[in-house]
C-alpha cells in the first residue's frame, strides 16, 4: 500500500478496527504527523498495544486515494480527563509469499532457489510436527 500522507501536518481521517471490548468501531479524528514523533491520533476508545487499525484519509478532493491503510497501534497513553486516548501509529506493509531470505537469495542465483525451497520444505515439516 502506498503511504497516503506525504508530508508532516494534520490530516482529517477515519480510523476503524476493534477495541478492547472486541467490538468494531469507526471514528473520525485528526492524525497529527510530526517530525521525530511519527503519526499520532487521539481516540474516544481504548485499544490494545499492537492492535491493527485501518486509516482512511477524509478529503473533499476526489483525486485523493480513499483506500484504508493498515497501521499498528503503539505507545498508548492513559485516557485523559476529556475521555481521549493518545497513541502512535506505525504503518504496516503487505508481506510477501516467500521468506525474506529466499527473496534475497533468488536475485539471479539458480542454486539459491533450490536451497530456499529445501529450507522452506523442512520448516513446513517441522510446523506440521508441532501441530500434531
Amino acid at each position: 500500500m502506498v503511504n497516503l500522507f506525504n508530508s508532516y501536518g494534520d490530516y482529517r481521517i477515519e480510523i476503524s478496527g476493534w477495541g478492547l471490548d472486541n467490538s468494531f468501531f469507526a471514528e473520525r479524528t485528526d492524525l497529527v504527523w510530526k517530525a521525530g514523533e511519527g503519526k499520532q491520533v487521539q481516540l474516544h476508545r481504548e485499544l490494545a498495544e499492537g492492535a491493527m487499525v485501518f486509516v482512511r484519509l477524509l478529503s473533499s478532493e476526489p483525486s485523493w486515494n480513499k483506500v484504508p491503510v493498515a497501521y499498528q497501534v503503539r505507545d498508548i497513553l492513559p485516557m485523559d480527563c476529556n475521555g481521549r486516548c493518545q497513541m502512535r501509529l506505525v504503518q504496516q506493509h503487505a508481506r510477501s509469499k516467500e521468506s525474506p531470505a529466499c527473496q534475497n537469495a533468488s536475485n539471479g542465483v539458480e542454486d539459491s532457489r533450490s536451497v530456499c525451497s529445501t529450507k522452506q520444505a523442512e520448516m513446513n515439516v517441522a510446523f506440521e510436527e508441532v501441530l500434531r
